[in-house]
């Protein structure tokens, strides 16, 4: 009798309502197998039911509900992409959008992403902060030497500027040296000289694109330690034991929150829609409410107990790759349009085991052994994740900081980890940088930046029921270790990682000097095509770039010099650092 059973096609069997409800739960491979089944699955999944199959949350990325209009079903959200390629630039089906978002999210889990690379020098001066604005495809930048500059997210191409307050005299609009700046759509704020922020507004009437207008100068009275701008409200940390929080909706800005907070915050600060989060260095993060400004509690990691870290890498010992010094040999260049080739090799895979980091010092006084002096902090935007990191290259990582806080140490020890990296501190007089996307955590820790993948819950994963855990990886902060200074800005995007990115570069006069500028490691897939080919981590172009930089090199002494002196280093102030004060500027 078995062998008379019949296979019945559920197409011809069950009504559409359910086939569709079936295929919401079936993986998109899956959907692609089934459309090469017969002309008839082809017609029912890529033709008939398209919109309904490919829109569904299961098959495409989309904001929550909530924060979309009731009934929406177009493609008004992809406005609020960061892509840098412009990658969800005029869809028009709800596949398309669903094959790029898987291509997407396949290189971001792969051990090995395809990228490609841009680097873009910013005028004559090292970038200190800069934001990248993707509705209005521009960079805004402040400098090492002062100034504010607004750049073409494309091309390159200076918008416009603010000048130095080194540069002036006047009391008329400039930008102090190594000014924070915070932006949110359009609108800037950078501290000035004393005690005040100054709050800068774009698309104006009647100005062109990319130029700011002063709006409001916020004075708090006392020492501005940091400032953070999201969720349109401004917070503001003092070392004298204060928080502000201004509403920015309104013109000019309203105070909303005083807050009186423990003295000697080390100024970094950030903040959801109803919590504002200091830290405190080895007092660890105090968390207040944002209306109220009452404390809610101390999200303190020594009281972490689960912990794990990250296997050495070796240690990258070229001086400088002759890449680099053949792009020397062009002078600076604006690479923003087109990016470099595709290729495998510009992340590096890492391996996360767990348990504390082996070989401990025996030294009581290195800085493993002493008390965690923490720095940076920041909450996910789209969950209640938050990440510290600090001095002795430990990170925090609390899945959700407010359970954590409810019943004491032995809750915040259940929903956090530590994660730990080998440090000896001396890049962390920054208080390190860090950045949050998509279940993955951004930092830096002795001139690396490392990118970890969490699981689904924001936890640490060594290996998943399945065996499997998404890819982590890393990249070196500058292009010799010769010239590593801390990164002082770095953010993880929809198709791309950002950071500051120390280099050399050939200023006027043919002066050749260390400088910092932006960089951006791209992930995107080719949108005419499905996906990279890439024969070999290395490619042809690069090869044959690489055979006419050395070329170049042997037919120029300054560059060999060069080479040299980066070999040397500073033998009066440190071997492996270039002293900042010698940038070119």
């Amino acid at each position: 009798m078995a062998d008379r059973l019949t296979t019945v096609d559920p197409l011809t069997a069950l009504p559409p309502e359910i086939i569709l409800r079936v295929l919401d739960f079936t993986p998109i491979s899956a959907l692609a197998c089934l459309t090469a089944t017969s002309s008839a699955w082809h017609q029912f999944i890529d033709d008939t039911h398209q919109q309904a199959i490919y829109s569904a949350p299961s098959k495409t990325s989309q904001p929550p509900k909530k924060s979309q209009p009731l009934g929406a079903r177009d493609f008004g959200f992809l406005t609020n992409s960061t892509s840098f390629s412009s990658l969800f630039a005029d869809i028009t089906s709800w596949k398309d959008l669903c094959q790029l978002q898987t291509l997407l999210a396949r290189n971001w889990a792969s051990p090995q992403p395809v990228t490609r690379e841009s680097v873009l020098l910013v005028g004559n001066n090292a970038v200190w902060r800069f934001k990248a604005d993707f509705k209005r495809r521009f960079f805004i930048s402040t400098s090492y030497a002062g100034g504010l500059n607004v750049s073409d997210m494309d091309t390159g191409r200076l918008l416009w500027r603010l000048p130095s307050t080194l540069d002036t005299t006047s009391e008329g609009d400039a930008v102090r040296p190594y000014a924070h700046l915070e932006y949110q759509d359009g609108m800037a704020v950078f501290d000035r000289e004393g005690e005040a922020v100054e709050v800068w507004q774009t698309d104006q009437e009647g100005t062109a694109r990319g130029v700011f207008e002063r709006v409001a100068i916020i004075d708090h009275d006392c020492d501005t330690r940091g400032f953070q701008l999201s969720y349109w409200s401004l917070v503001v940390v003092s070392t004298e034991g204060q928080g502000f929080v201004y509403n920015m909706k309104q013109s000019p800005p309203k105070l909303m929150t005083h807050m009186v907070i423990e003295q000697d915050a080390v100024g970094h600060v950030d903040q959801s829609e109803d919590v504002v989060v200091y830290s405190m260095g080895t007092r660890g993060y105090h968390v207040y409410d944002k209306q109220s400004g009452e404390r809610l509690g101390i999200l303190q990691p020594s009281h972490c107990t689960e912990k794990y870290h990250v296997q050495p890498i070796p240690r990258a010992d070229t001086p400088l790759s002759s890449a680099t010094l053949a792009q020397l040999y062009r002078g600076p260049v604006q690479r923003i349009c087109p990016p470099t080739a595709p290729r495998k090799n510009r992340l590096t895979p890492i391996q996360l085991s767990k348990g504390p980091l082996p070989n401990l010092p025996s030294d009581p006084n290195h800085i493993r052994n002493s008390e965690d002096e923490w720095g940076a902090g920041m909450l996910d935007r789209n969950s209640d994740l938050f990440i510290g990191v600090s001095r002795s290259g430990r990170v925090f990582v609390c899945s959700n900081f407010r359970k954590a806080l409810q019943d004491g140490p032995e809750s915040l020890a259940f929903y956090s980890q530590i994660l730990e990296c080998d440090s000896d501190g001396s890049g962390f007089d920054l208080g390190g940088w860090l950045s949050v996307r998509d279940h993955r955590i951004m930092f830096e820790i002795k001139d690396r930046v490392y990118i970890v993948a969490l699981d689904k819950d924001n936890r640490i994963r060594v290996e998943n029921e399945d065996g499997h855990v998404r890819a982590s990886y890393s990249l070196l902060t500058s292009s010799a270790p010769q010239l590593a200074v801390p990164v002082s800005y770095m953010a993880l995007f929809d198709d791309a990682i950002m950071t500051t990115y120390t280099t050399l570069a050939r200023r006027e006069h043919g002066r050749i000097a260390p400088t910092k500028a932006i960089r951006i490691i791209s992930l995107a897939p080719d949108r005419h095509g499905s996906g990279y080919s890439i024969p070999n981590v290395t490619s042809p172009w690069h090869s044959r770039w690489s055979e006419q930089a050395n070329i170049m090199a042997s037919q120029d002494l300054s560059l060999q010099l060069l080479i040299m002196l980066a070999e040397a280093g500073d033998a009066h102030e440190d071997e492996e650092r270039v002293d900042e004060d010698n940038w070119a500027d």
